[in-house]
C-alpha cells in the first residue's frame, strides 16, 4: 500500500504544480498513469531478467481562447523537480497552442466531482518470484516444452483532475503471469494467469492441466484447405475482436462521419444475432470509470442488446457537435471494460457441440479487410486444432480467416458458453496496461478461411 500512497502523492503534487501555474482564461484537464512493478522474464524455465520498475507520467490538455493542445511529462516523485517540469511543459503548451486555429467544437473542463477506488491485492513475495513462477513450470518442461514468458505484479494507478475541480483516483494491486510453452516441432500454447489474489496452487494446477494440449500439439500437423468451417472461438481468441468495436466501431462521431463499420446497425438495416449482447461494464473492476476530462461513465452501458444497437459511445465533444447526451466516453470514443453476454453452452461440452471443425484458442494479426462490410481478417496462432466427432485430432497449419462481424456475431453465431472468462490486457509496452473483457466462448456454424 505504501507504493500506492507514494504514487498518489506524486499525482497530487504534480497536479498542484500545474494548476498553480495557470493564468486567467486558462484551463486544464490532467490524466495520470503510474505503477510500481516487480517483474520476472524467463525462458527455458530459467530467469533471464528480474527487477523492479517505478514509473509515473502526466498528460494534460491545455485550453485558452478557443484553442487546445495536448502535452505531458514524466514525473519523478521529487516535488521540486516535478514543479519545474510542470512549469516548463505548461509554458511550451502556451506557445504552441497560440499557433493553432480556434476549435469550433472545443469543450472546456466542467466536471467537478470526485471519486476514489482502491483494490488491494495479495501478491507473491517479490523475493520468491523465481520459485513461485518457475517451480510449477517444471511440469511443462518435463513434457518436453520450453517454458517462456513474463510475470509482473504490483500497483497500477490512474488519476484525473481538472481546473474545474474534478479529482479522481483509481489504484489496483494485481499480477499477471503471461506464459507460453513451445515444443521442438515449433508448435506452442499460450495462456495467462492474472488477478489480484495470487493462489500458487491454482497457478500450478493450470500449468499441470496444459499437458493434454501439449500432447495434442505434438501430433502431426494438418493442412486445412481454404473454405468455410464450423469453429469454436475460445474467450482468449474472442478478445482479439473487441478492438473492432472501438476502431471504426461504436463511436458516435465515426458513425456520423461515415467511418464506422456499424452504420447499417445504427440505421436498423442490419442486425446481429438475438443471442448477442455487448455491455460496457465497469463493475469488472479492471479500469476506472472516469475519463481524461474527469467525467464519470455509467457503471453499465448497454451497447448492443439482442443483436440491435442500444447505445453508441458519445464524448462531450460529440455532445456539443451533434446535440446528443454524452455518456462520458473518452474523446476518442473507444470501448472500455467490455462484457459479452453469456449463453447456455456448457464449456466442457464445446468440442462435442462443435462436432467437426476448428477449435481456435488464439488469434493474431487481426485487421479490417473491408470496413464498409465489417469484414475482419486475421491468423490462427497458438494451440489451434482440427476436431472430428467432438475430439481433437491434430494441430493445424496456420490459416487466415476473412469474414464479416455481421456473420460472426450474426447469422453464424450458434451458441455462447454459460461460463465467461475475464481476459485481461497483458501489455507491458511502455507501461503495464489496465483493462480487460468478460467473454464467453462462441460456437459458429461457419467461419471463412481464405489461405
Amino acid at each position: 500500500m505504501s507504493a500506492m500512497r507514494d504514487l498518489e502523492e506524486t499525482f497530487k503534487g504534480a497536479c498542484a504544480a500545474l494548476f498553480d501555474e495557470l493564468s486567467g482564461g486558462e484551463e486544464l484537464s490532467v490524466g495520470f498513469s503510474g505503477e510500481s512493478s516487480d517483474f520476472l522474464r524467463f525462458n527455458r524455465g530459467k530467469v533471464r531478467q528480474i527487477g523492479h520498475v517505478d514509473g509515473a507520467s502526466l498528460r494534460f490538455k491545455y485550453y485558452r481562447g478557443g484553442r487546445s493542445l495536448a502535452s505531458g511529462f514524466e514525473a519523478t516523485g521529487e516535488a521540486e523537480a516535478d514543479r519545474r517540469k510542470a512549469a516548463m511543459a505548461l509554458e511550451a503548451a502556451r506557445r504552441e497552442a497560440a499557433l493553432l486555429p480556434p476549435d469550433p467544437y472545443q469543450v472546456l473542463p466542467k466536471a467537478a466531482a470526485s471519486s476514489r477506488e482502491e483494490f488491494p491485492g495479495r501478491l507473491p513475495d517479490p523475493g520468491r518470484l523465481p520459485q513461485e513462477i518457475l517451480g510449477p513450470g517444471q511440469a511443462l518442461e518435463a513434457a518436453g516444452a520450453e517454458f517462456v514468458g513474463i510475470h509482473a505484479q504490483g500497483p497500477i494507478c490512474r488519476g484525473a483532475a481538472t481546473s474545474a475541480g474534478a479529482r479522481h483516483w483509481f489504484a489496483a494491486e494485481s499480477f499477471i503471469a503471461d506464459y507460453s510453452a513451445y515444443l521442438p516441432n515449433g508448435k506452442a500454447l499460450k495462456s495467462c494467469y492474472a488477478g489480484r489474489e495470487w493462489d500458487g496452487g491454482e497457478y500450478a494446477r493450470r500449468l499441470a492441466s496444459e499437458a493434454s494440449r501439449l500432447e495434442a500439439l505434438g501430433r502431426p500437423e494438418r493442412a486445412v484447405p481454404p473454405g468455410e468451417y464450423r469453429a469454436y472461438i475460445a474467450p482468449e481468441a474472442l478478445a482479439e475482436f473487441i478492438d473492432f468495436f472501438s476502431w471504426y466501431g461504436l463511436s458516435e462521431r465515426q458513425i456520423r462521419e461515415g467511418e464506422s463499420a456499424f452504420i447499417s446497425l445504427k440505421e436498423g438495416r442490419t442486425s446481429l444475432s438475438p443471442r448477442f449482447d455487448l455491455v460496457q461494464d465497469f463493475s469488472l473492476g479492471v479500469e476506472p470509470r472516469f475519463n481524461e476530462s474527469g467525467e464519470v461513465a455509467p457503471e453499465r452501458l448497454r451497447l448492443i442488446a439482442g443483436g440491435k444497437l442500444a447505445s453508441t459511445l458519445v464524448s462531450a465533444r460529440s455532445e456539443r457537435q451533434y446535440g446528443l447526451p454524452a455518456n462520458a466516453a473518452p474523446e476518442e470514443e473507444f470501448l472500455r471494460s467490455a462484457a459479452i453476454g453469456a449463453g447456455e453452452l456448457d464449456e466442457d461440452r464445446a468440442l462435442e457441440a462443435l462436432g467437426t471443425g476448428l477449435y481456435l484458442s488464439n488469434l493474431h494479426y487481426l485487421n479490417w479487410s473491408d470496413v464498409d462490410s465489417a469484414r475482419v481478417t486475421g491468423m490462427t496462432r497458438f494451440a489451434c486444432f482440427w476436431v472430428e466427432g467432438g475430439r481433437i485430432v491434430s494441430p493445424i497449419k496456420d490459416l487466415r480467416f476473412d469474414d464479416s462481424l455481421y456473420r460472426v456475431f450474426g447469422d453464424r453465431l450458434e451458441a455462447l458458453t454459460a461460463r465467461r472468462s475475464l481476459v485481461v490486457n497483458p501489455s507491458t509496452y511502455e507501461e503495464r496496461a489496465l483493462g480487460g473483457s468478460l467473454l464467453p466462448g462462441i460456437l459458429l456454424s461457419g467461419l471463412t478461411f481464405t489461405l
